[in-house]
């Protein structure tokens, strides 16, 4: 099972935060689409996920460096992103936070097992660009996977 605070966690001011994906503008010319964040229905604050905290952090090094306004999602680079965004984008969860729960750990178990299908062909292919990319891909998988999550 994913990590009990995939889904919700609770907010210093006492409230439950809850996963969405949200859109940062960045010194008032970038917007970064797509970026999974929890957010407190109670006061309104708004944190990344951990797990995409150190790619997000690396963007923003990034657009230090761009003058030009631009749109970017964050999901084009980072896996977990993507996977949430596939997620949210399939409609209402009737079911709720387990509903959610179950469509997200069925979502990210699909993309790793086509990661690793990518990944054996690039071995068989023996094109290591290629399999550091698929690696690199998994290994933001692997900060929320079920084995991790004990």
């Amino acid at each position: 099972m994913l990590n009990d605070n995939l889904v919700k966690k609770s907010c210093g001011c006492g409230g439950t935060m809850t996963i969405h994906m949200h859109t940062l503008v960045y010194s008032t010319k970038t917007k970064i689409t797509h970026v999974p964040v929890y957010t407190c229905g109670v006061c309104r604050r708004y944190e990344p996920l951990p797990s995409i905290k150190k790619e997000l952090g690396k963007l923003i090094g990034e657009l230090e460096h761009t003058a030009a306004r631009r749109r970017l999602s964050f999901a084009d680079r980072n896996e977990w992103a993507s996977v949430l965004k596939e997620v949210f984008g399939t409609g209402i969860f009737h079911g709720g936070f387990t509903e959610l729960e179950d469509n997200i750990r069925h979502a990210v178990q699909a993309r790793i097992d086509v990661l690793l299908d990518v990944y054996r062909l690039a071995v068989e292919l023996a094109d290591l660009k290629w399999m550091e990319e698929t690696g690199s891909r998994l290994a933001q998988l692997a900060v929320q996977s079920p084995e991790n999550a004990k």
